[in-house]
C-alpha cells in the first residue's frame, strides 16, 4: 500500500486569507497589498485607504 502525502500547510495571508504556493510571495504580497499605521497599528487594504486614515483619524497630512 502507498503512503499517502501529508498534506502540506501553505503560506496564507492571516489578513485577506489568501493561499500561497511559497512564503516569499507571500511576504511580497503582504509587503505591496496591505499597510499599518505606524499610530496605531490599524491595517488597511491600500496606500490610499492609508492616507485618508492617517489624515482622518490622526491628523497628519501625508506628503508623496
Amino acid at each position: 500500500m502507498a503512503k499517502k502525502k501529508r498534506k502540506q500547510m501553505k503560506p496564507w495571508c492571516w489578513y485577506c486569507e489568501r493561499e500561497f504556493e511559497d512564503e516569499l510571495v507571500l511576504i511580497n504580497h503582504q509587503k505591496a497589498r496591505h499597510f499599518k499605521c505606524s499610530e496605531c497599528n490599524k491595517r488597511l487594504n491600500t496606500a490610499n485607504g492609508m492616507v485618508i486614515h492617517v489624515g482622518q483619524v490622526h491628523k497628519i497630512k501625508v506628503t508623496k
